[in-house]
């Protein structure tokens, strides 16, 4: 092996030992059977190979719908939902999974408040007004989702979600849009990097195999 064929696998071998390290948390191919739910269609995930595909055209679906899955008041479900738009749009699961992780019981709150105030702005600038969202009330209101008494307050509740909703798309696609200009970006830069080194190793093999034929050039 020649010094730049031995330099073209040292940088693969990184790359794909940085991507594991990244996705060691995330569900994968060998550990899909330990996550609930997900477990149940294990056997039929690892046939798709899209699922697990880095490539373009299956991460920007995945970092779109993921950047918005992440922030819709759905905590709880949002796993198995990135399992079900994995499969519908033919995206990476690791990803869309992966960013599912941005709510969590420390981030959730702040969150959801955050999107509300952002939806409420929103709908403000079409002409609707939105009743504020105080921080008593969003206790009240999970008080009442956790005993499920949502008769007296359902109304309300609705409202909230909506207006969180909104919220969430608007941020997600947000976040979406400098995701996807992002990896695009890098994946770009990788693959001419990667060309290039081709390209040294193809003229390398050129110039040896000239000097092999023509000993005396």
């Amino acid at each position: 092996m020649t010094a730049e064929e031995q330099q073209l696998s040292d940088t693969k071998n990184r790359r794909i030992r940085r991507v594991k390290r990244w996705l060691r948390p995330l569900p994968r191919r060998a550990n899909l059977h330990r996550y609930p739910v997900l477990s149940w269609f294990a056997a039929s995930a690892r046939k798709r190979s899209y699922l697990w595909s880095f490539r373009v055209p299956q991460a920007i679906p995945a970092l779109y719908a993921g950047c918005i899955l992440s922030l819709l008041p759905i905590y709880g479900i949002q796993l198995p939902l990135a399992f079900v738009f994995a499969l519908a749009l033919r995206a990476n699961l690791p990803i869309l999974a992966g960013l599912q992780m941005i709510s969590n019981p420390f981030t959730v709150l702040p969150i959801w408040f955050s999107l509300y105030q952002m939806g409420r702005q929103a709908l403000g600038l079409i002409g609707i007004e939105a009743r504020p969202l105080r921080k008593a009330e969003v206790r009240e209101l999970l008080d009442i989702f956790n005993t499920g008494d949502w008769g007296s307050q359902m109304d309300r509740i609705l409202s909230v979600f909506g207006i969180t909703s909104l919220g969430a798309v608007i941020i997600g696609t947000f976040f979406g849009v400098l995701s996807a200009l992002l990896y695009r970006g890098l994946a770009q830069r990788t693959a001419r990097s990667y060309a290039r080194l081709q390209q040294t190793i193809e003229t390398h093999r050129q110039r040896k195999a000239a000097e092999t034929q023509n000993p005396d050039a």
